[in-house]
């Protein structure tokens, strides 16, 4: 069966969407990692991860957990340019 192309505006769009969506998605997740792996010897501030959610959503607020997710997706946008253009240099050495 024949492979279908997809474009390189298509991939663009479809990298960058996706990788925004991951990021968006985890970055909860590391933040309580991260939490839980700073605990202090002999303190125990969150029980559970969905603890650390939980409380970090009731006193810090939603987008408190959201805080540095600029600086995350500023990296990721710059891999993926970084990405594009050797595929879009690849493309020009077709031609």
């Amino acid at each position: 069966m024949a492979e279908k192309h997809i474009g390189l505006p298509a991939e663009l769009i479809g990298g960058g969407v996706a990788g925004i969506i991951g990021v968006t998605c985890v970055f909860p997740i590391d933040l309580a990692k991260s939490r839980l792996q700073n605990k202090r010897r002999g303190q125990q501030a969150y029980k559970s991860m969905l603890d650390c959610l939980v409380k970090t959503l009731h006193s810090e607020g939603y987008f408190r957990m959201y805080r540095v997710i600029k600086t995350r997706l500023q990296s990721l946008t710059k891999g993926t340019s970084e990405d594009s253009y050797s595929r879009l240099a690849d493309c020009v050495r077709k031609i």
